[in-house]
């Protein structure tokens, strides 16, 4: 491979880094922060946050499959990542002079154009551009996530500055968003992966028809992997999602339970980060399929150990354990469909089988598991909840392929 050719894939590596180091540093700058932002700085009840975390979900359920088609058939051209780069660079504008005024005078209007910006921004945003780099990594021979892991770093930096800002004005938070915007901006001007692609893959190979699409979700090993999602990631995903509350009853009251969790919460994201560094190691060493059950086993554990937990250093360690778990299964989810499916259909599988799938199945799971805790409480709902996570991992022992490996982008 020529010296040039050699230059291309480490320019391509680092402004892949760069991307999402800046992009999640806009994640870690405002989503963490959203419900805090909406109850404190705007001042609106916990319902109401209910309804701006719905028409999250709701456009992201929408638009995932429509953007993972769309991505697949653009190949390595910009357009959904230029989208991305002017909904950061407008986080500032668009929330203190639409999305805040429009909750105090609708809740309703203000829930929509929050939920429909935030939706796209990050509910279907992360997904394509980890589906793009992804594509970006298997062209190039880089090993994506060594490039996503500066994403973690970048959501820690993020989540870390805005907690300090938080205090001095909420409103500094969307500008430092927003600044990172332009970075994105300034990256993506140089970036130009796959610059040869169609050179080496004819025309007709590259496109992606109706009927692909029609045979992909006819097959059933992409529905055994939604089985999976469903079963195993969106259960723990839901699980997740109040775990901050049943923390703070570990302590003598929720203030200091809230301060621990953030400095617990910080903790996990740089371990995510260092855990990714490792993942595609452990990854193609174990394989996509023992990576995934690997991942299923450990949020078993994890939820059943949570109703388990008798004190805070116990429940403490059950949070840890996230870290060990969430970088691996972006890996091996990535690597399960690079080895199962048709290269071209890598970004829908991903934001459908992946994404969607989880998502999806949140809208429905979030309504009944909160009732669960309020009528059993969340150490019987938390036992539950960690059955059917092991339920749905055993069965996809016999479901999942053992695929390895297949061509990364055939050259003709």
């Amino acid at each position: 491979m020529s010296s040039s050719g050699n230059g291309i894939q480490k320019q391509n590596y680092l402004l892949s880094s760069l991307w999402f180091l800046f992009f999640f540093i806009c994640w870690g700058s405002c989503f963490p922060y959203l419900s805090l932002w909406l109850t404190e700085r705007i001042g609106i009840n916990s319902a109401e946050v209910g309804m701006v975390y719905t028409c999250i979900a709701t456009v992201a359920v929408v638009f995932q499959p429509i953007f993972g088609i769309l991505a697949d058939k653009l190949h390595f051209r910009k357009h959904l990542m230029w989208m991305l780069v002017i909904l950061m660079i407008a986080f500032a504008p668009w929330w203190i002079w639409v999305f805040a005024p429009l909750l105090k005078v609708s809740a309703i209007a203000g829930a929509a154009a929050g939920g429909i910006f935030i939706g796209l921004a990050f509910g279907c945003g992360c997904g394509v551009c980890e589906a793009y780099i992804d594509k970006v990594s298997r062209l190039d021979g880089f090993e994506f996530g060594r490039a996503r892991m500066w994403g973690g770093i970048g959501a820690a930096v993020g989540t870390f500055l805005s907690g300090k800002l938080f205090v001095v004005n909420p409103d500094y938070i969307f500008i430092m968003a927003s600044a990172a915007g332009v970075c994105l901006a300034l990256i993506l001007l140089v970036f130009r992966p796959g610059k040869n692609f169609l050179g080496n893959v004819s025309s007709e190979r590259a496109k992606v028809n109706k009927s692909d699409i029609f045979d992909l979700l006819c097959t059933k090993r992409f529905w055994f992997l939604v089985l999976y999602m469903v079963g195993v990631g969106a259960v723990y995903e839901t699980y997740d999602q109040q775990f901050a509350v049943y923390y703070s009853t570990f302590f003598e009251s929720k203030a200091r339970g809230a301060e621990v969790f953030g400095y617990l919460y910080t903790a996990q994201i740089f371990l995510d980060a260092m855990t990714m560094f490792f993942a595609p190691a452990i990854v193609n060493r174990i394989g996509p399929k023992n990576a995934l059950l690997y991942c299923g086993f450990i949020m078993t554990f994890r939820i059943i150990g949570s109703a388990m937990a008798t004190g805070p250093v116990l429940i403490s360690t059950m949070k840890l354990l996230h870290g060990f778990e969430s970088s691996i299964l972006i890996i091996a989810t990535l690597k399960y469909i690079s080895a199962n499916f048709d290269w071209k259909l890598s970004a829908t599988v991903y934001l459908i089988g992946f994404q969607f799938a989880k998502q999806f199945s949140q809208i429905f799971m979030s309504t009944t598991i909160g009732g669960m805790y309020d009528v059993l409480g969340f150490k019987e709902s938390y036992t539950i909840l960690g059955l059917v996570a092991l339920i749905f991992t055993v069965i996809s022992v016999f479901t999942l392929s053992h695929k390895r490996v297949q061509p990364l982008i055939p050259a003709h």
